[in-house]
């Protein structure tokens, strides 16, 4: 390998690397909110942060829900090309007759 594309390599490692730092580090914050969250309503509510866990994973079952993919663009050009192609098909067909 030339220099130019180790280079290349090397910035790109340290690119992904610092990326995947930034991921893990707002992972961590993220968990540690909702920690600091289930202590605070644990102390103003009086409930036991397993109780608090149980309604935290409820939400979030509750909030994830089923993904509908039905409007996606990706479907919409399937069906639509589906639906021209049958017609297409049928008056060939048609056409034939």
């Amino acid at each position: 390998m030339d220099s130019r594309s180790e280079a290349k390599i090397q910035k790109e490692i340290r690119k992904r690397a610092f990326q995947h730092a930034d991921e893990l580090r707002q992972e961590r914050q993220l968990r540690a909110k909702t920690q600091h969250t289930l202590a605070a309503l644990q102390e103003v509510t009086g409930l036991q942060q397993p109780e608090l866990e149980s309604i935290a994973a409820a939400v979030k079952l509750s909030l994830q829900g089923p993904c509908d993919h039905f409007f996606s663009i990706k479907r919409q050009i399937l069906i639509t090309g589906g639906i021209f192609g049958s017609i297409f098909i049928l008056s060939g067909l048609i056409a034939l007759i």
